[in-house]
């Protein structure tokens, strides 16, 4: 140990960064890809028109249309909750 640096602090012990949490992947692609394809099927089985009550108008839209912006918005509503459990 003639060669070692004396100006250099003592290493006591091993620094590594803790190890992260992994997360699978695969299983959550799969469950999204399913519920994507209900979803795209439910939508095209029930492409009648019915009438949607906004706050302050009513108006016609299909029913495809409706189930799609109900997805979205639950799936931003539930990634919310899920990311603000997560910290």
């Amino acid at each position: 140990m003639a060669d070692a640096d004396p100006t250099r602090t003592p290493v006591t012990g091993t620094q590594q960064r803790p190890v992260k949490k992994q997360r699978a992947l695969v299983p959550k692609t799969i469950a999204a890809a399913a519920v994507a394809f209900v979803l795209i099927a439910f939508g095209v089985s029930n492409n009648h028109k019915v009438s949607v009550d906004y706050l302050a108008f009513t108006r016609d839209s299909p029913l495809i249309l409706v189930i799609a912006v109900s997805a979205l918005l639950g799936a931003i509503v539930g990634g919310f909750i899920v990311r603000r459990r997560s910290r």
